[in-house]
């Protein structure tokens, strides 16, 4: 059976890695995860990721356009944003996009 490759898109929320990328963890992590899937049915490659800050109209724009194109993603996935502080809000951003 031959692999059906699927494209991911990696979005890092994080204010502090805006500033400073080489203080975000999480993107080669996730990196790693997709690529451990090998042998199975699915292949899968990380078109592209960002990071932005945690800023409502910011994360929105991110996704719209990972989401828009002519040959869109087939996932997004999101960290960091949800912590704390009033400005971690990505889920909440996240659930009006639909």
């Amino acid at each position: 059976m031959s692999q059906q490759k699927l494209r991911a898109a990696i979005l890092i929320v994080s204010t502090t890695a805006v500033e400073d990328p080489s203080t975000d963890k999480s993107c080669d992590i996730l990196k790693d995860v997709f690529k451990q899937e090998a042998g199975g049915q699915w292949e899968w490659d990380v078109a592209e990721t960002k990071i932005v800050g945690d800023v409502i109209e910011d994360i929105q724009e991110a996704i719209k356009h990972w989401s828009a194109q002519d040959d869109p993603v087939n996932v997004i996935i999101t960290t960091g944003g949800t912590g704390f502080a009033v400005a971690d809000n990505t889920p909440e951003v996240c659930s009006r996009l639909t």
